[in-house]
């Protein structure tokens, strides 16, 4: 009777741990599923949707051409930091500012025909540079259409940071900061720039080539 009563508890411990191990197995699919969902929904943000097929599958006639610049997008890191660089009027502001240029005269040229597009990034630190030279150089001092010019600046660099609707918290009141004594803000999550410019540098040395192979007169407009 002994022997059958340690049998019985033995049994009942074999069904009991078998039942955690059930319950376990469980839970764990269960949060494997959740991190699957979660996985899948970060996959589905819009800066990570961004997939890239082979410029060979675009004919770049009418709107049969990629909506992004066909790089692999990843995200980075960027902590604002206060700068002694990009014055607006010291003697070397117009040197700095224009090293925030792509090599080229701002734009890219896509498929055989080598058809031009602006890229967003590159177009709004065009205007960036556009605003500070009207600040230098006085409103009055410019033209009618550079005036429109600049107006539709402000207009698009208001847009994309709508567009970008950056959430990233800042504390404090930026109004009443120190900007010379608390010279580091917030750190964002930014799509990497480097491969832009990487790829309109490539694409602008392509370009040129094939400027001049056909003929083509330099086009002298603005980076």
């Amino acid at each position: 009777m002994h022997g059958m009563g340690g049998g019985r508890r033995a049994e009942i411990l074999a069904v009991a741990l078998l039942t955690a191990a059930s319950l376990y197995l469980t839970w764990s699919l269960f949060a494997l599923a959740r991190d699957v969902e979660t996985l899948i929904r970060l996959k589905a943000h819009p800066r990570r949707r961004h997939v890239v097929k082979p410029i060979e599958s675009y004919s770049f006639i009418g709107s049969d051409h990629p909506v992004r610049l066909p790089i692999d997008e990843k995200l980075v890191k960027l902590r604002v930091e206060e700068s002694v660089h990009y014055d607006l009027l010291a003697p070397e502001a117009h040197s700095e500012w224009l090293w925030t240029a792509t090599v080229g005269d701002g734009h890219v040229r896509l498929g055989k025909e080598e058809r031009m597009f602006a890229v967003a990034m590159s177009h709004e630190l065009h205007c960036l540079r556009g605003i500070r030279e009207v600040i230098e150089k006085g409103w009055d001092t410019i033209g009618e259409g550079r005036q429109h010019h600049i107006l539709h600046c402000y207009n698009y660099l208001r847009q994309w940071t709508l567009c970008a609707a950056d959430a990233t918290l800042e504390p404090g009141d930026f109004t009443k900061r120190n900007f010379t004594a608390q010279r580091v803000g917030a750190t964002h999550t930014c799509v990497d720039w480097l491969p832009t410019y990487e790829m309109m540098k490539d694409k602008w040395l392509e370009w040129d080539k094939f400027r001049i192979e056909h003929g083509i007169p330099w086009h002298d407009d603005v980076t």
